[in-house]
């Protein structure tokens, strides 16, 4: 998969392949070429034995801002293909279900400002975050008719903890997001990519071996016995049944034209 626009893909000795999401001016808002191009560059770190450890990270002031809801509300308008209804905001969500993708090499999310909705969703699925001061965390779905409440979430986090986010919609800071365990190192700005490339040196010096088999049992025993793939299923059955309401499509209006949304409740 050739460098595009929308995503860049960068392999530093040793061993560490770098994902950049690159839509600065939407703050790497998720639209349906990036997620397409995200899963593309999951699978070709995924297949390329050189390759040990990742890095995912995104350009300009945010890590990722979500999925992009523009894109939606033209789908709703007929000025896009429309796409199912039981999909997620972004294809099959399948670019933040790593273990679908039989991904077990250690991935470290480096956040570089705003992690909110599906990016939020996307960092969790990573092994270890490390993130700016100036990062913020929330699922911000729930404001415009949009579900949160990715398996993600549930299972990374306290369930109260989870709770709020997906309810309330509101955002954390980074000391916050530090103290509920959700970052594992707060860095500064211009030694985040650096800090993140010395863990994964560190992580691939033990071995790449030692490294996936680790990552690969803790994922099995975490997640095969409380069925992982069947959360995901139920995930898009109701979000599914969300996204075929009113209310969604009024949810994506109202934060492209930057209003209050008006929820019907039907």
């Amino acid at each position: 998969m050739p460098d595009n626009e929308i995503l860049l893909y960068e392999k530093r000795d040793p061993h560490i392949a770098i994902i950049t999401l690159n839509r600065p001016e939407k703050k790497n808002a998720m639209s349906s070429a990036l997620g397409d191009a995200l899963k593309a560059a999951w699978v070709r770190a995924r297949d390329d034995d050189d390759v040990w450890s990742i890095i995912l990270t995104g350009s300009g002031d945010s890590f990722c801002a979500g999925g992009d809801l523009a894109e939606n509300i033209a789908r709703a308008r007929g000025e896009l293909p429309a796409r199912p209804r039981s999909h997620t905001v972004v294809g099959d969500g399948s670019y933040v279900d790593l273990r679908s993708l039989n991904l077990v090499k250690p991935v470290i999310a480096a956040i570089n400002g705003y992690c909110v909705g599906g990016g939020f969703g996307l960092a969790l699925a990573c092994d270890i975050r490390y993130c700016v001061p100036a990062a913020k965390f929330g699922c911000s779905e729930v404001r415009w008719s949009h579900m949160a409440a990715w398996p993600t979430y549930m299972r990374t986090i306290p369930l109260g903890w989870g709770m709020w986010f997906a309810l309330t919609g509101q955002m954390v800071n980074a000391d916050t997001a530090f103290r509920l365990g959700l970052i594992q190192q707060i860095c500064e700005p211009d030694k985040l990519l650096d800090d993140c490339i010395e863990l994964a040196t560190t992580i691939n010096n033990n071995g790449k071996l030692v490294a996936q088999h680790t990552k690969e049992y803790v994922q099995r025993s975490l997640y095969e016995i409380e069925g992982w793939g069947a959360s995901f299923a139920m995930h898009s059955l109701y979000y599914g049944h969300l996204r075929s309401t009113k209310d969604y499509d009024e949810g994506s209006a109202a934060f492209t034209e930057k209003r209050d949304p008006e929820f019907g409740g039907k």
